[in-house]
């Protein structure tokens, strides 16, 4: 949401040019080339209004404000432009918005506003309908005021189409407001991102969706924020195998939520030859209380079983496996034993398997052992070794984004 201090500010000056103000002595159009000058009979109650405001009596400086417009004369436009100034003034700091963006607006159009001063006015006025609540107008004076790319200005309009409901307008504002504050070396807040991500997942555009998580998760970090990135990766998810790799990241950025996902989990693992993974995972879910839900209850320790008899099996040949794989010509083979090894938490000889598959020819997803190595050096506390792991990955787009998120959150729950 905007800030409502910056619009307190703005209101503050408003107004403070000054009877005299030079800008408005060289706008020949208020006065036909003359210096412009306040009509005689309406100095004294000018007055009035002036101590009024330099007192901060808000409801004064109106009441005088009206006096002033009510002299009986026929009114410059000097004349004019003042009552409806400093009318707008008064209306502004009484909270009273809808009258001030009509006094200002007013001010705003007439020949005696200094050109200088007009983009600021346009701003101010976007500030004052949007907390007016009058979005259509916030757009109208928003459009005109972000020509000049003012990010703050951005930030209102495109909240103000967000709140009519206009999308796909809220997306293309909010994407140049997120793409101007980046290029300048700011980092957007957190509602900045927020709004972006709830347009785009209005508008079904998931790619844009997970992009803002991952900087949420990033500049903002939160548990939600990593439980909402799971959730967009698994609707774009297109395999089986980058399915349990995005579950892997929950399970280690703390984002796993409920019982079916460990479940899912694990049957995932079981179909990839990998029992110790989905045997580890089930229990975890166990001993955080996933698994409520009576069904739930009872799924997780069949498959339990099944794994755990696995487990027995796998175990037993795990020497032969070894010999067999390092007589392979082709690394496919050391690539699956290492994440045996790294389901049974022997990271070691994790590392060392997966790196002499790498080494060999005929490795049909580098992007998964990529993940695997990075993961297996991360559980063994080496930083520095699973980014360099982490950075190999360039080929399947999902999982490319799963390991940018793994660098992510090297400091993080990812990494326990």
């Amino acid at each position: 949401m905007p800030n409502r201090m910056k619009l307190a500010a703005a209101i503050a000056a408003v107004g403070f040019l000054g009877m005299a103000s030079t800008a408005l002595a060289q706008t020949e159009a208020c006065s036909g080339g003359a210096k412009p000058k306040l009509s005689k009979k309406l100095e004294k109650p000018m007055d009035d209004v002036q101590q009024a405001r330099a007192a901060k009596d808000w409801n004064a400086m109106l009441a005088n404000a009206k006096t002033v417009d009510a002299v009986p004369i026929e009114k410059t436009e000097y004349d004019k432009f003042w009552v409806h100034e400093l009318q707008g003034v008064a209306y502004a700091n009484l909270k009273q918005y809808p009258e001030a963006v009509r006094e200002l607006d007013a001010a705003y159009s007439s020949p005696c506003m200094p050109d200088a001063d007009k983009a600021a006015r346009l701003k101010l006025l976007l500030q004052l309908a949007y907390q007016g609540k009058d979005y259509p107008k916030a757009v109208e004076y928003g459009k005109k005021a972000y020509e000049g790319g003012d990010p703050e200005i951005g930030i209102f309009l495109g909240n103000a189409y967000y709140i009519q409901n206009d999308f796909e307008n809220t997306r293309a504002t909010m994407s140049d407001v997120i793409k101007k504050l980046e290029a300048s070396g700011k980092t957007p807040d957190e509602p900045t991102y927020r709004i972006l991500q709830s347009a785009c997942l209005q508008l079904k555009d998931n790619d844009c969706v997970v992009e803002q998580i991952e900087k949420l998760v990033q500049y903002h970090p939160k548990p939600k924020y990593w439980v909402d990135m799971t959730d967009a990766l698994l609707r774009a998810s297109k395999s089986d195998k980058e399915l349990l790799n995005i579950l892997r990241l929950a399970d280690g950025a703390g984002a796993l939520q409920d019982g079916p996902q460990y479940i899912e989990m694990a049957q995932l693992a079981m179909a990839q030859g990998l029992p110790g993974e989905a045997q580890a995972m089930l229990e975890k879910g166990q001993q955080k209380g996933a698994f409520s839900a009576a069904r739930d209850k009872e799924h997780a320790t069949r498959i339990l079983g099944e794994a755990k008899t696995a487990v027995a099996n796998d175990k037993s040949t795990l020497e032969k496996q070894d010999a067999a794989s390092r007589a392979k010509p082709t690394g496919d083979a050391d690539v699956k034993l290492g994440a045996a090894y790294l389901s049974y938490g022997e990271n070691d000889k994790a590392i060392e398997a997966i790196q002499r598959g790498l080494g060999k020819s005929g490795v049909k997803d580098t992007d998964e052992a990529g993940l695997l190595l990075g993961i297996a050096y991360l559980r063994a506390n080496n930083k520095a070794e699973a980014t360099k792991a982490f950075q190999t990955v360039t080929k399947n787009p999902t999982m490319v984004r799963v390991a940018k998120l793994w660098q992510l959150n090297l400091n993080g729950p990812a990494a326990g």
